[in-house]
């Protein structure tokens, strides 16, 4: 399952960043163009709505004095449900069932068309590639595997009370923390092939989030960090200013593209490589690997 960073290893990122970086509100930083001073920028963002972020990360910014932007799935906050990528995870994690009744293999590769498993290791190990796999289909063939991989996983019941509530985050929002949304069922936009359910996915979740909470939005966060050329010009059409992808580069103001920010992603590792993502060295590794 989706493993979240550690509240230790959190505060130290914390820690490191308050030391190394000046950290600003993202859209100063976007919008502003903040004169350079001895230490380099930074912006913090969270993405999807988890209430862990109240639990865990807004005591430790307080502590650290650091803002930050928290990007919310609508329909997440809506229904009380995580991503469709962590109650995948959750269902073959804990589901009893060696099976995939009725599921309609004939979109997807050869690989995922044995779902007959002979032990739940079988299982699991099934959900972690076809949840990577499906991130990339186009939308509809994603949704209908989804449905039936929870249809047929019927034992499980799916994790509530994981999601702030609308209260929260106009609470945090209130608080000083910056909201954005993150689209309406967190889809990689880029496999959204009818125009129209992808600015429902980009103009709704704006819509839903300044209904719920007055917050008018000008930042959009692409979900897995999904975006092409018309993504981006849907993302304008909608009224952003900016995109925020992950890309797993720094962000260069003179030069990036403001609808397709790069951010580096940090995971529940090693403190070194945490470090080495902060300070750019593994995404300078993955650019030279590239060429």
């Amino acid at each position: 399952m989706w493993d979240p960073m550690d509240p230790a290893l959190f505060e130290q990122t914390l820690q490191y960043v308050q030391k190394k970086f000046h950290t600003i509100p993202l859209n100063e930083l976007l919008f502003d163009k903040p004169a350079r001073g001895t230490k380099p920028f930074a912006a913090i963002t969270f993405d999807d709505g988890y209430r862990d972020f109240i639990d865990y990360s807004i005591p430790l910014l307080k502590k650290y004095q650091l803002p930050a932007s928290m990007f919310v799935t609508t329909d997440c906050i809506d229904k009380n449900l995580p991503t469709w990528t962590y109650v995948l995870d959750y269902a073959f994690e804990h589901s009893s069932i060696l099976s995939l009744k009725d599921f309609d293999h004939s979109a997807l590769p050869e690989t995922f068309h044995n779902s007959n498993w002979q032990s739940n290791s079988e299982r699991i190990a099934y959900g972690k590639k076809i949840k990577q796999h499906l991130k990339w289909v186009p939308a509809a063939v994603r949704k209908k595997a989804i449905d039936t991989i929870l249809s047929s996983l019927h034992d499980v019941e799916l994790p509530g009370g994981m999601m702030m509530s609308w209260e929260d985050v106009q609470q945090i929002y209130t608080a000083g923390y910056d909201v954005g949304p993150h689209s309406v069922s967190h889809p990689t936009l880029a496999t959204i092939e009818d125009d129209a359910e992808l600015d429902h996915e980009l103009v709704y979740a704006g819509q839903r989030l300044k209904e719920k909470t007055g917050i008018d939005a000008t930042v959009f966060s692409y979900p897995c960090g999904s975006y092409d050329d018309r993504v981006k010009q849907h993302t304008l059409k909608a009224g952003y200013k900016a995109g925020l992808a992950v890309d797993r580069q720094l962000y260069q103001p003179a030069t990036d593209d403001l609808l397709a920010v790069p951010r580096i992603e940090l995971y529940n590792e090693s403190w070194k490589k945490v470090q080495l993502r902060m300070n750019g060295t593994i995404s300078f590794i993955e650019k030279i690997i590239k060429r």
